[in-house]
């Protein structure tokens, strides 16, 4: 008995032992790339990017998954989807992107996943009923989801209303018009006072892609539609059905010289060379009085500011409308795709659904507290509630809902296009050409550009 007993034991010990040296179930390893350690999903990675929180690692368990995030400074990222994509390797399954252009150009090259019948039957960690509809749409090319949303936003100002009611100015202007005027007002009242460091307004001129997103939103309010080809033809279908032509040097002038214009008699020096980061930057050190049209980046600049006046008389106000009754706007999603070339679609989708859900999304609101969010439910709750005016918050939410996401034709060529107009900027606010020069550069490249694609076949 004894024997049998200790035998029966032995092979219990030899069979757990057996059992525990069998090579564990893998789990899926999904990989992503973007920008901004320490910002963009600090909640889930740290201020690092390198150490897991619980509650990415409680993801990971619960789906038996593994997200590895690769940061890396935005164009160099960039480059890296790029690349990825356009070889077809796969190394990355979830891609960034963004509405200005990625969005359009990858979809089109067959680059990425379609996600619409995904988001309607895979609700359990990302529900697109809940989440502001322009920002699905801005990801939308011809009828189909590409991208979910991260962090987004809408047009609008952020100013000093402590300046402003010092020159006089009792609210902020309605109208592009009223608004030359102010910033001419603040102008001659800072050179009055001797004040030579501080500047009416900071926007961005830098070459490249940079300028584009918020100069589209000048030609958008003066034409009062996306005045790049004839008739305001916005997609590929449409550009070929009515062979419509660029205009740049038509309906779209008045907004591309406005631009320049206030750039060049407002802006402060250098502004030709300004990305994002200069405009928070500027504001942040007190050295604008307005930021605009993209308010989100002053939000990011005002937190870290050392200037009182910068944290306690900083206001939101909504664009104001251009001579078409149109606002300005400035619209973009820093949204995520799954490629087309990933091994593990379905793991990489639970992946993104998870990056881009409510209660990721909650958590990002609670760790950075800017006052923009992708889901009205946040920015109903005391996440944002208490950190914010409700005035301000519902003006903020306006410039989502009442957004045009589409003010800039949703074609393949898109990236190249931004491109090419930011660049045209830069080179007319910083007077290397004129803007009847840079214009009609532009308009003979466009032209170039679209015959060689076959638009006009």
């Amino acid at each position: 008995m004894y024997f049998e007993t200790r035998l029966k034991g032995l092979a219990l010990v030899a069979g757990l032992m057996s059992a525990s040296c069998l090579p564990a179930v893998a789990q899926t390893q999904i990989n992503v790339i973007g920008f901004g350690a320490g910002f963009a999903w600090a909640d889930l990675f740290g201020p690092s990017g390198t150490e897991k929180t619980q509650a990415l690692l409680d993801f990971e368990k619960k789906y038996d998954i593994v997200i590895n995030m690769e940061y890396a400074d935005e164009d160099v990222a960039r480059q890296k989807v790029l690349l990825d994509l356009v070889n077809g390797t796969g190394n990355y399954d979830l891609v960034m992107l963004g509405s200005d252009g990625a969005v359009q150009t990858y979809a089109a090259a067959g680059y990425l996943e379609p996600l619409t019948e995904r988001v309607k039957t895979e609700t359990e960690l990302f529900d697109p009923s809940k989440v502001y509809a322009p920002f699905l749409e801005a990801n939308t090319v011809n009828g189909e989801l590409w991208g979910l949303p991260y962090y987004s936003f809408g047009s609008g100002a952020v100013y000093r209303k402590d300046i402003f009611d010092k020159y006089g100015i009792k609210e902020f202007p309605k109208t592009t018009e009223e608004m030359e005027s102010a910033l001419k007002t603040i102008k001659e009242g800072l050179a009055k006072d001797g004040v030579t460091d501080v500047y009416p307004l900071t926007m961005r001129g830098a070459p490249g892609e940079e300028p584009s997103l918020d100069l589209s939103g000048f030609v958008y309010a003066y034409a009062g539609y996306p005045a790049w080809f004839e008739g305001g033809a916005g997609t590929p279908e449409e550009i070929k059905a009515k062979k419509a032509q660029p205009i740049f040097t038509g309906d779209f002038r008045k907004g591309f010289e406005t631009f320049v214009r206030w750039s060049q008699e407002y802006g402060p020096p250098g502004i030709a060379t300004h990305t994002w980061v200069d405009m928070m930057n500027l504001y942040a050190q007190g050295k604008a009085v307005v930021l605009f049209p993209s308010a989100i980046n002053a939000f990011a600049g005002i937190p870290s500011s050392k200037v009182p006046e910068v944290k306690e008389f900083s206001t939101f106000a909504p664009a104001p409308t251009g001579p078409s009754g149109k606002a300005v706007q400035s619209f973009w999603t820093f949204s995520v795709g799954v490629s087309a070339f990933s091994k593990n679609k379905d793991a990489a989708y639970k992946a993104l659904a998870f990056l881009t859900s409510e209660n990721t999304m909650r958590a990002f609101n609670e760790t950075i507290g800017w006052p923009y969010t992708t889901y009205p439910s946040i920015m109903h709750s005391p996440t944002l509630q208490d950190k914010w005016p409700a005035a301000m918050l519902d003006q903020i939410e306006a410039s989502f809902t009442s957004a045009d996401p589409h003010y800039f034709p949703y074609i393949p060529e898109l990236t190249e296009f931004m491109d090419k107009v930011g660049t045209a900027a830069s080179a007319s606010i910083a007077g290397t050409a004129s803007v009847d020069d840079s214009l009609n550069e532009l308009q003979g490249w466009a032209t170039d550009r679209m015959n060689r694609a076959g638009y006009y076949q």
